[in-house]
């Protein structure tokens, strides 16, 4: 019987998505990026090669699954903020959240298999910069700039940065030896203060 039910198709494509993003990852981790195939990546998900690409353009989209979710999050943490607050509060929380629960940081497996394939990390500039853009964009409107007005890029530009300064000094603490609980707390003041230094430049 063929289903008609419009809900049920998409929860079941979703899933589908879902379960081939995760085989790959877990691949992508145990074995490496290149040394994997999208063949190996459909058998270990029970689908076919062409359901694969169905779902994921090409391989690296295997990789970068939540690229477009990552971006939403980063604007709609732009916009949580109370009128009376800094133009980058949302953002701040949203940094400082990531980090809460992850004393060693978020992604591990993630930055593993990057760093792994120059392939991953050229997708991954080319991805980071269209963040970027986007938040230039909703920084811009937020603040009423002019066009060639440079500090809406100025400001997304560091406040992506301050996740990236913060993942990378979170595993130079975490090689160090330096516990869980006590990195966790450098990494939060790390962003607190880097924050605090672009809010006295906004100001």
């Amino acid at each position: 019987m063929e289903d008609t039910d419009p809900g049920l198709r998409e929860r079941k494509k979703r899933a589908t998505r879902q379960r081939i993003a995760d085989a790959a990852i877990e691949l992508f981790a145990a074995r490496g990026f290149d040394q994997t195939t999208v063949a190996e990546v459909a058998a270990a998900s029970d689908v076919s090669v062409k359901t694969v690409f169905n779902y994921f353009p090409a391989k690296e989209d295997l990789f970068f699954d939540r690229a477009d979710e990552v971006e939403q999050r980063w604007l709609i943490a732009l916009a949580d903020r109370l009128p009376e607050e800094s133009i980058l509060a949302g953002l701040r929380r949203r940094a400082l959240f990531r980090f809460s629960d992850h004393p060693n940081g978020p992604g591990g497996h993630f930055r593993k298999v990057l760093a792994g394939s120059t392939t991953l990390q050229a997708r991954g500039q080319q991805m980071w910069a269209d963040h970027e853009d986007a938040l230039t964009l909703g920084l811009a409107e937020l603040l009423g700039t002019a066009p060639d007005d440079p500090t809406p890029r100025v400001l997304a530009h560091q406040t992506l940065s301050v996740h990236s300064m913060t993942v990378r000094m979170v595993d130079i603490w975490t090689r160090a030896g330096i516990p869980g609980p006590e990195v966790r707390e450098r990494a939060l003041g790390l962003i607190n203060r880097s924050f605090d230094i672009l809010d006295r430049g906004l100001a």
